[in-house]
């Protein structure tokens, strides 16, 4: 493992400690509060009789899936609730932000686990504020809830998430929900505007037989993009004229691209030979049927031809627009028995059209211009729990169709108590790339090709371990993979679809682990990667920390509950992908290396009753590496990717409230 010498690391324990000066609250820290952890109790606002009034908790409040995963609502203020506190409402860890919310994350490390069946269209770049059917939340709630949440952006930006549930009978629940952002930005044609919007139902019938998940989604991705800095000097030499960021010359000038999709969902089961009335019966048979149909589109747009991105068939008014459709039908039949477990046998039938409007004629051939059949598979699921395991395992077999192939996981679960538990694992996946890997289509030349015929399948093969313990958490993972698919860099904006055929071994090791001394914690969360290759096709920095040192207490007489510290998070340098704005992708590039430089946020956290607050200075030690007597080294070598500086220092608010009508 790399030894971490870098020149920034001593100053950075400095500042580590400097804003914590001062916020020493000297007021009870119990974490038990059932308040901290969002045990907030409500009164019906439709009581029959006074003393009949019924009082409910947040765990009264029901978050499900059409897997029938379920949560409760959790109101609680936790060291990774901040982590969450982002446009996307995720842990971003292992993950690279460009300048502008809402831009593309570069990726850190790789998950291979849980990979679609059915490849994607691409521009998976952009793909990060898509929401999956399986991340469609559905709810059961005993009155109505509201849920808010709204933060700040870097420059004339601000996101929002706003979600209204309700159940209009026992037996039936509507949702309605939106997320969206628009943030301008503080460089040159980086200009974002997302959107999201979701509106659903689920039913459960009154003798629990027949249940359905139905919802419509939309996703709208578009922003203005620059191709990154021409002049890394003008960035990191702290001139004045150049410290406002406008200033800095770009490689786009005139460019823009967006990707849109709408999904259309159902999932709808009937119960036969019903013993007992919960949905945890286990004397049935159920026979289910899934239908998702989603139309996609991905565009860029350009007034202009470029050099940076090559040569162009046309000097004005560049169009690259790339198509598809895709519809999955899924029927099957579950058997559930005491003894035998659940088990599900289903068939599938994938249809796909993606295509591009217009054919071109290369050497009087005239080229593909679409990929369209249909492909049938089987499969199985099996689930049983024996006293603390739990196993799972499923497979899906293509019998007919070239895009899908081979999916079989496997996973064996021990509950020592609910405190502690091991999980271990594996997986094969085997299907087709993406298919802007198989075919595309540009009024760019070097961005036309068709590889249909000569791409193989990709194969991984991952073997993990998950262990959650009191003490802390830990898990590995070992991947193998087989012609692995990539966008390599040939020189500026061009590049070439690539596949490896030689096999690649990444592993990776993650450790997990926060120390409490009173009221003071210490929260760390440790990666190493490791990858064995022939060539550096899959590049991942070896280390990567985050470790946030805060001081938690309540105050006004337990009425707040107050979180406030600094972030630290760093990374080995490495090779990392460069950002291609015709394609929405990163490619593989081994000619510049980011990393090595400190990333440090203080900020302030508090929660009162359901409202959470979230402020934070991001990048504040940068400003401080200006003051002459402070004697530091120069901040400005921050880079998200190559010729994309990170953000500067910036002062963001957010709030988060969860309204139980």
């Amino acid at each position: 493992m790399k030894r971490i010498t870098s020149k920034y690391f001593i100053p950075s324990l400095f500042l580590l400690l400097l804003p914590l000066l001062g916020f020493a609250q000297d007021a009870d820290s119990s974490q038990g509060d059932r308040e901290a952890r969002g045990s907030i109790s409500f009164k019906s606002l439709r009581p029959k009789k006074k003393k009949d009034s019924i009082t409910f908790t947040a765990k009264d409040y029901k978050i499900i899936t059409y897997l029938r995963d379920t949560t409760s609502v959790d109101t609680s203020l936790t060291i990774q609730k901040y982590y969450q506190s982002n446009e996307f409402g995720k842990d971003l860890f292992g993950k690279m932000p460009f300048s502008n919310m809402g831009q593309p994350y570069n990726p850190m490390q790789y998950d291979f686990r849980g990979r679609s069946y059915l490849p994607k269209m691409g521009a998976e770049a952009k793909n990060i504020l898509y929401l999956s059917p399986e991340e469609v939340t559905y709810y059961y709630l005993p009155t109505p809830l509201t849920e808010f949440t709204y933060k700040t952006g870097m420059e004339q930006g601000q996101s929002l998430n706003a979600l209204f549930a309700v159940n209009l009978s026992p037996n039936l629940n509507i949702f309605i929900a939106y997320k969206g952002l628009r943030s301008l930005g503080k460089y040159q044609r980086i200009l974002v505007s997302n959107g999201n919007f979701r509106g659903g139902f689920s039913y459960v019938s009154p003798n629990k037989k027949y249940t359905a998940f139905a919802h419509f989604a939309s996703h709208d991705v578009s922003g203005q993009e620059n191709g990154g800095i021409i002049t890394n000097e003008q960035f990191e030499g702290g001139e004045t004229q150049f410290k406002n960021r406008a200033t800095i010359d770009v490689n786009l000038l005139d460019a823009e691209n967006a990707r849109e999709s709408k999904r259309y969902f159902l999932q709808h089961d009937y119960a036969f030979l019903r013993n007992r009335d919960s949905l945890a019966s286990y004397k049935q048979i159920r026979f289910r049927h899934l239908f998702n149909y989603e139309t996609e589109h991905y565009t860029f747009n350009e007034t202009s031809q470029n050099n940076y991105l090559g040569e162009s068939y046309v000097s004005q008014n560049i169009h690259d627009k790339a198509r598809l459709q895709r519809m999955t039908n899924r029927v099957g039949a579950e058997l559930e028995l005491p003894y035998l477990g659940r088990t599900f046998l289903f068939g599938n039938a994938y249809f796909y059209n993606y295509y591009f409007q217009n054919g071109y004629f290369v050497s009087g051939v005239l080229q593909r211009r679409q990929i369209k059949d249909t492909d049938l598979s089987i499969g199985a699921e099996w689930r049983k729990k024996i006293g603390g395991f739990s196993i799972q395992a499923e497979g899906e077999q293509t019998v007919v169709g070239k895009m899908t192939g081979t999916k079989f996981s496997g996973k064996l679960a021990y509950a020592f108590d609910n405190q502690n538990s091991l999980t271990a694992g594996a997986e094969l996946h085997s299907s087709m790339p993406n298919f802007n890997f198989l075919l595309y289509q540009s009024d760019y030349k070097s961005f036309n090709w068709d590889n249909f015929t000569s791409f193989n399948k990709e194969n991984s093969q991952t073997l993990y371990s998950d262990l959650k313990t009191q003490w802390g958490n830990a898990s590995v993972s070992l991947t193998n993979l087989n012609n692995y698919t990539y966008f390599r860099s040939l020189g500026e904006g061009r590049v070439s679809a690539e596949q490896y055929t030689g096999n690649i071994q990444y592993l990776q090791l993650k450790v997990q682990k926060e120390f409490r001394l009173g009221k003071w914690h210490l929260d760390n969360t440790l990666l190493y990667q490791q990858v064995v290759q022939d060539a550096n096709v899959l590049n991942v920095p070896s280390f990567v920390t985050r470790n946030t040192l805060y001081f938690a207490s309540h105050l006004f007489h337990k009425a707040m509950y107050l979180q406030t510290g600094i972030g630290f998070n760093y990374f080995t340098k490495y090779y990392s992908n460069q950002y291609n704005p015709l394609l929405g992708e990163f490619a593989v590039q081994t000619s510049s290396q980011t990393g090595d430089f400190p990333l440090l946020d203080f900020f302030v956290n508090a929660k009162v009753r359901t409202m959470r607050i979230f402020f934070s200075l991001e990048q504040w030690h940068v400003p401080l590496s200006n003051i002459s007597w402070l004697n530091l080294p120069n901040p400005y070598k921050y880079y998200s990717a190559p010729n994309q500086p990170y953000r500067d220092f910036i002062i963001r608010l957010g709030v988060k409230w969860d309204i139980f009508n």
